[in-house]
């Protein structure tokens, strides 16, 4: 019997907004292992939806702060959503087995995904913080 997985410490990146959404696709991806064939599509539609918005919040933080390895990172997104496309629309049409496959290996990816590209992120985006409130905090001191 294997432990269902969920979100732990391990996953958090102590970026309160990523963890937020971190945890949704969790929750949503761990219900992909749920032993119910005839709601699976349900299921990965919600996961679907949630990494198209999560994904493009993550795009969008990218951007806004000059993020070095966007492309690479952008690109990890762009691939895992069609993986996930392609396995719903084959799943729909009776190819159950890649149900269980995606749910065994989404986590995996995304453990990965977590501890390398969304920890760089997270690293970024929060030194990019303290630079810019140190900065403000000087420019209030010699105003």
């Amino acid at each position: 019997m294997t432990t269902a997985w969920g979100w732990s410490d391990r996953l958090s990146l102590s970026y309160e907004p990523m963890d937020e959404t971190h945890q949704e696709f969790v929750q949503l991806c761990a219900a992909l292992a749920e032993d119910n064939p005839a709601t699976f599509v349900q299921r990965l539609d919600a996961l679907i939806e949630h990494s198209v918005h999560h994904f493009d919040q993550e795009n969008i933080w990218m951007t806004e702060t000059a993020f070095p390895p966007a492309a690479c990172h952008k690109q990890e997104h762009d691939a895992v959503l069609e993986v996930m496309q392609e396995v719903r629309r084959r799943v729909a049409s009776g190819e159950e087995d890649l149900a269980v496959r995606l749910a065994e290996e989404l986590p995996h990816w995304f453990e990965h995904h977590v501890d390398t590209m969304d920890n760089m992120l997270a690293r970024f985006m929060l030194t990019q913080s303290r630079q810019n409130a140190e900065l403000q905090d000087a420019q209030q001191l010699s105003a």
